[in-house]
Formats: C-alpha cells, structure tokens, sequence
C-alpha cells in the first residue's frame, strides 16, 4: 500500500467535482479543477491521475499537461470522457479506450499531482465509497450515484481537508468548465502549505530512499524563515530529521522551496507499511504536517532465497548498478541497469504459495529502483519479437492478488524467444510446481544466458 495524505488545505488547486457514474450508459464521466487560490496557476507539469477502489498503483494519467496553460483565480477546468456528452465543453478530453482509466461508480480516488525535480507532490486528493489502497484527505466521501456529482460545498471552496466534510451530492451534476464564471474564493495566501514525496515508495532493507517535500510559502503575510523536519521513527531513524534546500542532501536546487533528505532504509528492518512525515514552519508561526505511506519490501526469514547463497554477491548499493540487489516478499533478484533485465531471479517455491488467485496480468515499471533509473515498460517489448518472460512465474505465487501481482513488476522479466517461453520452459516451471504439490520445498534461481 502506498498512500499519500496531504494534510493541509490546498494553496490553489482543488478537485472541485467529479461525476464517475454517469448516466445509465456511464456516458458522462468527468473531473473538474477550481482555482482556489489568489495567484494565476499553470497546469505545466501537473497531472490527473485516478486508483481503483483495491489498485495498488496509479491509472492514467487522465490527463497531464506538457505546456503552459494558466488558470486563473477562481476558474474552473473540465477534464471529460471522449464518451461524455455532457452540455458544457470540456477543456481536455481523455479516451478511456487508451489510458484504461474509466471511474468506478462505487469506489476509487483521484489526485491532483505536480511534478517536480523527478518526483510526484500531490496538491489535492478526493476519496469516495470503501476503496483502499487510494488517495483521500480525512475521510472518504460517499459514492455519487449515477447521474450525479460530488461536488465541493461553498462553490468548490470548501477545503478543511476532509473529503467526506468537503464534498456534496449534486443531482443531476453541473460540471465547469474555464468559460464558466470564475468563483473566487476567500482566504488565499494566508496558508503555508506542503506536500511529501517518496522515491521510491516501496524499498528493500539497506536502500537509499529520496525524501522531498514541496512547499508552497504563504503570502498574506509572506512566509519567512522556513523550516522542514521530518519524522522517521517509523523507519528506527530519527525524529527530528532537517531536510535541506540548498543543494546538498539530494537536493536539487538550493531555494526552490523543495526540502530534501536521502535516508537509508536500516539493514535489519521487517517487511510492512511505514508511515513518514514531515513538519513546514515559518517564522511567522504556520506549520502543517504532511505525510506519505512507504512499503518496505523484505523477504520473510522463513522465505528467504538467498539461505543457501548469493549466486553473484550482489548489493543493495546504488553504485552496484549492474549487480543491484533487490528483496521483496515474493523474491530476490540482481538487478542489471545497463541490460534492464535481472541477472538472477530467486524464489522458493513450495505449496504455501499456491492457491487459486487468478492472473493479474498487470505488468508495469518496478518504482522500487533508485532514484533515476530507467524503468522498463511492458511496452518497451511490443515489436521486438520475443515474449515478456517471467522469471519467477505467475502461477508460483497464486495464493493472494498481492504476490501473484509482484511478479508482474518488469524487473522480474527478461526476453524469450515464445515457443522456448510458451513451451519446454513453461513444462519445466509445471513440473516444479507439481513437485512443491506434493510436498517438496524447492528453492530456484532463473536468469538470462
């Protein structure tokens, strides 16, 4: 689970309304942006991005922005289906048939990200129905039913950071688009506002992890002396951790209000969700805390491939770029940069880890790999003739959605020709698991030649 909470009301941007339901035939689907602030924003580098109600990773974008497109105070922006067919023009359309990112009516989360310095700040979120695993502010909204709208109270004002307080039932909607009337809102610049980024969001024990947080200064009165503190202690780091905007620290640009710190994951730590924040203060007396959910991904001592060695003496250490070790709960691999592949994959296989979860199917980049490094797309092997060859394979780990979907990470993959993928290789993987049924304990290392 990686969760990112911004617990402060929005500096500018808001997700005012959404409609995910739409009519009988879902033909109305939309998300709409305010301007909250009293400052003009540029959507350039922001992007719209959606998690189903059990995803484990974002959707989209719905929509991203390349180039400068301002919003003023008070203005609103329509992001719409290519199906909607509601009476308001949208300003950017979205084709569900491409970016698979059709709402659910019943539950999911939206967030409104910036990015910046080659990580994501989310500015704004909105959660509804009994999804987990998504973006939300204090409590879920309820789901919209068809037709109709969530829409944020005191026209798309409202902003206490608290998606169920924030958000009303609109029927039928009403979405707004940037030619509506602007609806300017009261307040703006007096809030110091800041956001929390992880990168990556799921690490190995004795990896580096790049810690960000974007802050927004106050302007009524002006923001002086900021200050950022991180809380660690979830990781058995320090509490009081000072993150630093002046180059240094994995920082990227001194005075660029983006705080930085690089910490080390401890060597020793358990496998889990881990809960970090941080702390923005000025001189002026404002702070706010904001905070994001890590996963720290270790083997199970009883699950451990590297029991009986490590083939390569491969190394959590960055500059070990071709022989990079990476541990996750389902399996070990060496990871090399240079070929995007594993150099090995380990993994013990027995019946504990099999079961009757179906296929996930989802291949997707592996955004556990340091900070800047390419990460492969299942795309990257469209016409290149082989096949997406699993490692360790889907069926050895079918006993939850969670372990079958680990092995869908691109880091788990390697080129294969497909009749050598699709058939001796496939009869050797069947006969192992046939082995592991019948009550042997297999501990297996896979790897290119």
């Amino acid at each position: 689970m990686q969760t990112q909470k911004v617990s402060a009301v929005s500096p500018n941007l808001v997700i005012s309304q959404f409609q995910a339901g739409g009519t009988s035939s879902a033909n109305d689907e939309f998300v709409e942006i305010h301007n909250i602030g009293s400052e003009p924003v540029d959507l350039k580098d922001y992007k719209l991005v959606y998690r189903s109600s059990s995803g484990i990773s974002d959707v989209g974008p719905i929509a991203s922005w390349t180039t400068s497109s301002i919003l003023q105070p008070g203005q609103f922006y329509l992001v719409a289906s290519s199906s909607y067919t509601g009476s308001v023009g949208p300003d950017y359309v979205y084709d569900p048939a491409v970016c698979r990112c059709s709402l659910s009516a019943n539950a999911g989360g939206l967030a409104l990200k910036l990015v910046k310095d080659n990580s994501e700040f989310v500015i704004d979120a909105v959660g509804w129905g009994s999804a987990t695993n998504i973006y939300f502010e204090g409590t879920r909204t309820s789901a919209p039913t068809n037709s109709a709208s969530k829409a944020r109270d005191e026209n798309g004002c409202k902003d206490t950071d608290n998606n169920q307080a924030d958000f009303i039932n609109l029927n039928p909607s009403a979405p707004r688009n940037s030619s509506t009337p602007a609806a300017a809102c009261t307040g703006g610049g007096t809030t110091l506002f800041g956001t929390l980024s992880a990168n990556p969001n799921t690490v190995s024990p004795g990896q580096n992890i790049l810690l960000k947080v974007l802050v927004t200064p106050a302007t009524t009165p002006p923001s002086t002396g900021i200050s950022v503190t991180g809380n660690l202690s979830s990781l058995g780091l320090p509490a009081t951790q000072t993150f630093y905007d002046d180059g240094t620290n994995g920082d990227t640009t001194a005075g660029d209000n983006v705080f930085s710190y690089i910490a080390t994951v401890p060597v020793n730590i358990s496998n889990g969700d881990r809960t970090l924040s941080a702390t923005v203060a000025d001189a002026q007396s404002r702070s706010i805390t904001t905070s994001t959910v890590i996963t720290v991904s270790a083997p199970d001592p009883n699950e451990d491939p590297l029991v009986l060695g490590n083939p390569s003496g491969a190394t959590p250490d960055i500059n070990n770029e071709n022989n990079y070790l990476m541990q996750k709960p389902q399996y070990t691999l060496s990871y090399n940069r240079s070929k995007g592949t594993p150099n090995w994959v380990g993994w013990r296989l027995a019946s504990n880890w099999l079961g009757s979860t179906s296929r996930q199917d989802n291949y997707r980049p592996d955004t556990s790999l340091p900070v800047g490094w390419y990460q492969v797309t299942s795309e990257d092997y469209t016409g290149s003739g082989y096949d997406r060859g699993h490692m360790c394979p889907s069926a050895d780990r079918t006993n939850s959605v969670a372990d079958n979907s680990a092995t869908f990470l691109m880091t788990n993959f390697v080129p294969q020709y497909g009749p050598n993928n699709q058939g001796p290789w496939e009869d050797l993987e069947s006969y192992c698991r046939t082995l592991a049924n019948q009550g042997n304990e297999l501990y297996i290392f896979s790897g290119p030649l």
